[in-house]
């Protein structure tokens, strides 16, 4: 097997593993949320319930305050993914850095330009706009409203 067939393996296997454990119908998983995380219980009636993990027993989930879910009556739980704040301030800082280089390199003159009034040269334009606009742009990435997803962690069958 070559190192594409050993690639498609490894993506499929990560796949398939992905499927099952958001197919899975072991309370167990439940039982191991901590107190404080965010999910989403979805009931046999319809119904749809958001709230933190107070507890969780061998028949029942509470969240929110004091609602008590029975495990036969759930049909569904979801548990909401951290958010992405810290790539966004990422791409906002790289985003900034690439503004601020160019905005250097189209503000500055060049040293040996006799005739134009200038007070820096490219080079200090960039090296002053760069990590001022990356900053700018990290800090609006990291203000970007950013949600986590929901993912099923328990399916009743």
């Amino acid at each position: 097997m070559g190192l594409r067939g050993f690639s498609l393996s490894v993506a499929l296997f990560v796949l398939f593993s992905q499927l099952s454990f958001a197919q899975t119908s072991d309370w167990a998983i439940v039982k191991a949320l901590s107190p404080g995380q965010k999910v989403k219980v979805m009931t046999t009636d319809g119904n749809s319930h958001v709230g933190a993990v107070q507890s969780v027993a061998d028949d029942a989930i509470r969240i929110g305050k004091d609602q008590s879910i029975q495990k036969q009556d759930v049909r569904r739980v979801q548990l909401r993914s951290p958010g992405h704040h810290g790539r966004n301030a990422l791409i906002g800082l790289g985003v900034g850095a690439v503004v601020g280089v160019a905005s250097g390199a189209a503000t500055g003159c060049s040293p040996n330009d006799k005739n134009s009034f200038c007070f820096v040269t490219k080079g200090e334009a960039i090296a002053i706009l760069t990590p001022f606009f990356a900053g700018v742009g990290g800090g609006i990435g990291a203000l970007l409203p950013s949600h986590g997803e929901w993912r099923d962690i328990y399916n009743s069958k």
